[in-house]
């Protein structure tokens, strides 16, 4: 009995520890770096498109912005002490560590900007305006809109793509040339969190709405130009491989997929 016991407790252990390492391809998940990666990629691809410039302080702003707004997300999750993901657990264990990373990314996109236009900075403080509704929302249990027609991933999907997008928005571009491609990504922002979230709490199918949202996506990839309709169908059919050879069996290698799913502009990236 002795022996059973003390077996018992090993492999516990043994569990225990598995679950504390990180394997390396995970790390830029649980350090939140894969969502400014994509927003970097994606600013300009659609600058590149809409033949507008970007300075490096434009891009750099966005980057450790997206970083921060993420990093607090995660750890305003963490403060839950119900973990549910990697990232989360990651959080909960490090939180010194995390709370010195969002201090240097608040302090980093403030100093950036400064050197910012003045229409982009107006621009982001109505962005930001959206972003603290939203974390109040959904960490504050002043309403649970997750139960509102999965509107917490479209919230997400809208802000990522504006923010993304908003030196293309503020431009001097017709609303009409630039808004079928904007809101292709917001759309397909919202589907890699919406099926992120499929996964993770196990649920096998989608709803109707969000079937709607999918057929408003190649509606959308339609009426875009060429190598915005390539990028997102690419991204969209990765999506859906993901989704249907990996899915929630293999939940954290199907988020690290999907993030990198937003990752096709890279195909048609033109340096300058």
């Amino acid at each position: 009995m002795g022996n059973i016991i003390t077996n018992s407790n090993e492999r516990t252990s043994n569990e225990q520890q598995n679950k504390n390492i990180v394997p390396w391809w995970l790390f830029f998940n649980v350090l939140a770096l894969d969502a400014p990666i994509v927003a970097i990629v994606w600013q300009h691809f659609l600058a590149e498109n809409f033949e507008i410039e970007i300075s490096i302080t434009e891009k750099a702003s966005l980057f450790f912005t997206v970083w921060f707004i993420y990093l607090l997300d995660h750890f305003f999750d963490s403060r839950k002490e119900f973990y549910t993901t990697q990232r989360h657990l990651f959080v909960a264990r490090n939180q010194k560590m995390t709370i010195a990373m969002i201090t240097f990314t608040f302090a980093t996109s403030i100093y950036l900007c400064f050197s910012l236009s003045k229409s982009l900075i107006l621009g982001g403080l109505v962005l930001a305006s959206f972003i603290c509704i939203y974390l109040m929302l959904v960490h504050a249990g002043i309403a649970n809109i997750k139960l509102m027609c999965n509107f917490k991933e479209l919230l997400v999907g809208i802000g990522f793509g504006a923010g993304v997008a908003l030196p293309v928005i503020i431009s001097n571009i017709e609303i009409k040339t630039w808004l079928p491609a904007v809101l292709l990504f917001c759309l397909l922002c919202w589907l890699n969190c919406r099926l992120i979230d499929t996964w993770e709490s196990n649920r096998s199918s989608l709803s109707k709405i969000d079937l709607i949202l999918i057929l408003f996506i190649f509606y959308l990839m339609l009426i875009c130009p060429k190598a915005i309709l390539f990028a997102a169908a690419l991204s969209l059919a990765c999506l859906i491989l993901v989704n249907k050879f990996s899915g929630s069996k293999k939940t954290e290698i199907s988020r690290v997929l999907a993030d990198a799913c937003l990752l096709s502009p890279l195909i048609f990236w033109n340096c300058p």
